[in-house]
């Protein structure tokens, strides 16, 4: 078996790198849910605020698409005005 090509080490660094940003993502939206659903809205516009950010970091770092963070973070905030309404 050969050995790994450099770009291999390296797709394989940047892939480990960038699932633990992916993971933090994925935690933080469920979490903000399960705030909103518990009917914790403090702590829900808490995590919105983070997610936020996390989410502005990922893209521009290149980890998801900028896009994609927008319409994240889009659709958070509009669940948390919808359950404060």
């Amino acid at each position: 078996m050969p050995a790994p090509s450099k770009r291999d080490k390296q797709s394989r660094k940047r892939y480990e790198r960038n699932r633990a940003v992916q993971s933090r993502l994925r935690n933080i939206s469920k979490n903000f849910y399960r705030a909103l659903e518990s009917g914790d809205e403090e702590r829900a516009r808490k995590l919105r605020e983070e997610s936020q950010k996390l989410f502005d970091k990922a893209a521009s770092k290149g980890i998801i698409h900028p896009n994609k963070a927008a319409r994240k973070v889009s659709r958070l905030t509009r669940a948390l005005s919808r359950r404060a309404s």
